[in-house]
């Protein structure tokens, strides 16, 4: 993803998520929440910018960080939290993975 793109595919979803809570469309806004909520857990954090780290000057590093998340999620979920496999906090703790690893690629970029 180049500089440019990273930077417009920012504010458009910036801008989404914004509108989203001023329209109070719940569709949007209850996903980003769980999302966020998500995203404080320790352990998400730190695979995300790790992984992101550790990936940054890969090919395919999109498809490398999705891998990534995956495996990541399902083993936080199953062995650290103890919840069951097919829940959607594993989908969210993806999500929130993917976030992570999108926002050092972006402050890359920017600085």
């Amino acid at each position: 993803m180049s500089r440019r793109s990273s930077f417009v595919l920012f504010v458009i979803v910036s801008i989404v998520i914004m509108t989203s809570y001023i329209l109070n469309f719940s569709t949007v806004t209850s996903p980003v929440s769980q999302t966020f909520s998500v995203m404080q857990n320790m352990y998400v954090a730190l695979t995300g910018v790790i992984a992101s780290l550790l990936l940054i000057k890969q090919k395919y590093y999109w498809l490398e960080i999705l891998g990534v998340a995956i495996i990541a999620a399902v083993i936080i979920e199953v062995v650290i939290m103890g919840g069951a496999l097919m829940s959607i906090a594993v989908l969210y703790k993806i999500i929130a993975i993917a976030v992570y690893a999108y926002w050092v690629q972006l402050m890359r970029f920017m600085f």
